[in-house]
């Protein structure tokens, strides 16, 4: 996303990790996303999983072929070759959890916090598991009166280092046929749920995107059974309230977003049968919304990311087909980014596939997404690339290694590790799961 994790300033704001915004096929089998318009401190455990029985198992502290020892503590699976860990895509060891799709995610601290989701039955889960990229090791999350129901492509928001929570809400039935405004919250240390306060004002949201703005969790946008969902809802920990309509975008799908602490960014989209081009910025804590200048051209489903200074836009799809441009905002100027040679056109399906994140502040990362508008499984991208705002310049980001397509997986960076899990190769549903790191 959205994209997850901790989405301080300068912190990884994702479009896929913590939810999308934006329609998805919401049943148990189906591939195009639906919605989409003709046009076109972080928690370490020790036991209860699997990967390693303990909190410094399979990390490497010495060189990767037994050369000079290193001083550098590298996550598990990757030795360290001149105080630097090797990077690349490692593989993720095997989850206490069953395969499934369309399960909520966020990033809870350098782990990767996973709950609910579709299982190979066509049947809604009420189960998830925390995994630890440091060690390798998978932690079942407990089930108890306070944890929430089965559901799927619900939204997960971790509440930062301080309080150590997540906040699951909203998602739907396995058919997509009924919407909730409920959930729970997850507490680490106390390894228990507390089911959300009710509130009859909440709108029914599944797949919203999600953050912490540093006092309370912002669920913003997302669908109904029918139709893209308007304004937000936000929880501090105690209570709700809802956004203020006030310059809010309305009925918008499908647009590129990023989180810079509190303030929320927002480009193109579509309400109704319309693609947009306006962009907009919200302050959850003052309530408001901002129109900024336009800057790329109308489009939907482009990755959106925050590089610490810039709002970066790229790719997503206009009225003739996919695109490979975007720009960046400093401020309120827009600058053209480079043509990339590495990496193709390509739009996010939301939920299915396609996540952008900050690497380091200054640079992005753009993974996954749908290369046709086609709807078919078989273009989903599995590769990705890098870009640095200040010079212009591409990266590559070869395909994970399994070279399963992970459709409706979690795609999670935790500020070290991108993170991508399960989610269907060919209708399946996997345990495959892999790490890149950069």
């Amino acid at each position: 996303m959205g994209s997850g994790g901790d989405h301080a300033a300068g912190r990884p704001s994702t479009t896929g990790g913590s939810g999308a915004l934006g329609g998805e096929d919401t049943g148990s089998a189906g591939a195009a996303d639906a919605g989409e318009p003709s046009i076109g401190g972080s928690p370490n455990f020790t036991s209860g999983g699997s990967g390693g029985d303990t909190e410094t198992a399979g990390r490497s502290t010495g060189g990767a072929s037994g050369g000079a020892s290193c001083s550098t503590v590298c996550n598990a699976k990757r030795g360290c070759l001149g105080d630097r860990c090797e990077s690349g895509w490692v593989a993720m060891s095997n989850a206490p959890i069953v395969a499934r799709s369309k399960a909520a995610s966020v990033a809870m601290g350098r782990s990767v916090f996973i709950w609910g989701g579709l299982d190979n039955d066509g049947a809604a889960l009420d189960n998830g598991a925390l995994y630890n990229p440091a060690t390798d090791v998978w932690k079942p999350l407990p089930r108890d009166t306070g944890s929430p129901s089965a559901r799927i492509m619900a939204t997960a928001v971790w509440t930062g280092s301080a309080t150590n929570k997540v906040i699951v809400y909203g998602g739907t039935d396995a058919a997509g046929s009924t919407v909730y405004r409920d959930g729970a919250v997850y507490d680490f240390a106390e390894n228990s749920w507390t089911a959300l306060p009710t509130n009859s004002s909440l709108s029914k949201r599944s797949a919203s995107f999600g953050y912490w703005d540093g006092t309370r969790a912002v669920f913003y946008g997302g669908l109904n059974a029918s139709a893209s969902v308007a304004g937000a809802d936000r929880f501090d920990l105690k209570s709700w309230s809802t956004s203020s309509n006030n310059g809010d975008p309305g009925l918008l799908g499908f647009a590129a977003i990023a989180v810079d602490g509190a303030l929320m960014y927002v480009q193109g989209g579509v309400i109704g049968s319309t693609r947009q081009d306006k962009v907009l910025s919200y302050t959850s804590s003052t309530d408001k919304w901002a129109t900024l200048p336009t800057g790329p051209s109308l489009r939907t489903g482009a990755f959106g990311a925050w590089d610490g200074t810039h709002f970066v836009v790229w790719g997503g799809q206009d009225d003739a087909g996919l695109l490979n441009t975007g720009k960046t905002m400093l401020g309120t100027t827009w600058s053209e980014m480079t043509i990339p040679e590495v990496l193709s056109a390509r739009r996010i399906g939301f939920r299915r596939s396609g996540w952008a994140f900050t690497v380091k502040p200054g640079v992005v990362a753009m993974i996954g997404g749908q290369t046709s508008i086609s709807g078919s499984s078989e273009t989903l991208a599995i590769d990705g690339a890098q870009y640095t705002v200040q010079t212009g310049q591409w990266a590559a980001i070869p395909s994970w290694t399994s070279l399963e397509t992970h459709e409706y997986g979690i795609g999670v960076w935790t500020g070290e590790e991108f993170v991508v899990w399960g989610g269907r190769a060919q209708n399946i549903s996997t345990l495959t799961g892999e790490r890149w790191a950069p």
